[in-house]
């Protein structure tokens, strides 16, 4: 387990004091954020002059933590974000006052791929701290999506806290580490022995811990080139896709601003949750928003909050590169999704 500590810590750039294992990037979440605010707490700063800013469009296990700290009597603040997801510095910057205590978001979104400028987000709070002395800003990435496509060690992102899940990146499921800088304390949000320093308590998963750093270790080694090889893909075949559906709406960004393996498409008016039951018929998997937003129908809160439309938010697809996938596969999967428009189609006709 400390080998597998130290070698975690060597690949994100801080020591391995500051490598907690947990079970998965949903635990990661809720103990960086709460075991912040609770160490604050303990130093004597009451909840109720806390103000920990956010995004809308996070994964659940952010934003059920939010609903957390507000019973606890924290103020949350919800930053507005782009129609393509995006923080900007200059939103962040007016958000700030002396009683924000906390910024946490995800450096990639789940459902619609959308990057943010991390870095650049943590220099804007490391110059409302230059400004305003005595002021203290941790800044808290939820890394889950990102290992294998993007850099994730902390000092070049400036980040105080990042949460990691193993089942993201080719590692074990049930496996997670939050990463921390050694000017940063957390508390315990469970209680028991006194395993991972006091701060996650419980037998160690050794065959987990071991998997979550061999993983991080291969993901980070050659992100860069995965990176460029898979968005060369990804972009080719949005391209491909909008042509065969014309009524396709693409969600979120272009570029370097979205991570390389995520495809979101919208088709208004179409029953996108059957489209996933025909693509799964023919061999092609897909899914309709992130899995940890529940089965069945419903809306993409992401996207309606991107969008403001009900309807493009109700018929989202997303699709997820993997180092194998090919433009011939693309092409499997617009003729699918052709022959199913057709019919759907035909059938409101």
């Amino acid at each position: 387990v400390e080998a597998a500590r130290a070698r975690v810590a060597t690949t994100l750039g801080i020591r391995p004091e500051g490598v907690v294992f947990t079970s998965s990037g949903t635990e990661s979440n809720n103990l960086a954020i709460l075991g912040y605010v609770r160490s604050l707490a303990a130093r004597g700063r009451r909840c109720e002059d806390m103000t920990v800013l956010t995004t809308a469009i996070e994964h659940s296990s952010t934003l059920e933590t939010m609903n957390e700290l507000r019973r606890l009597g924290v103020m949350v603040e919800v930053l507005p974000v782009t129609h393509e997801g995006i923080v900007t510095a200059a939103t962040l910057k007016a958000a700030l006052t002396q009683g924000t205590v906390l910024v946490t978001l995800a450096y990639a979104n789940s459902e619609v791929g959308t990057v943010q400028a991390v870095h650049a987000l943590a220099r804007t709070l490391r110059a409302f701290e230059r400004s305003s002395p005595g002021t203290r800003i941790a800044l808290h990435v939820d890394a889950a999506q990102a290992p294998l496509w993007l850099p994730c060690d902390l000092p070049r992102l400036d980040a105080d806290l990042l949460s990691l899940d193993g089942g993201k990146c080719g590692g074990p499921k049930g496996s997670g580490v939050i990463a921390f800088r050694k000017d940063v304390e957390i508390s315990p949000i469970l209680f028991g022995g006194g395993q991972e320093g006091g701060k996650r308590p419980g037998t160690e998963n050794v065959a987990a811990i071991v998997g979550i750093a061999e993983a991080l270790s291969l993901a980070q080694a050659s992100y860069e080139e995965r990176a460029r090889k898979v968005s060369r893909v990804r972009d080719a075949a949005i391209a491909r896709l909008c042509a065969a559906l014309p009524e396709a709406v693409l969600n979120g960004p272009m570029g370097e601003e979205r991570l390389a393996n995520n495809i979101n498409l919208s088709l208004p008016g179409l029953d996108t949750e059957y489209a996933v039951v025909v693509l799964d018929t023919a061999g092609i998997a897909a899914s309709t928003k992130s899995a940890c937003a529940g089965a069945g129908g419903g809306e993409s809160a992401v996207v309606l909050t991107l969008s403001g439309d009900a309807a493009r938010s109700r018929s989202t697809l997303r699709l997820t590169l993997g180092e194998e996938t090919s433009l011939t596969d693309f092409d499997r999967v617009g003729a699918v999704l052709q022959e199913f428009c057709i019919r759907q189609s035909g059938l409101t006709q």
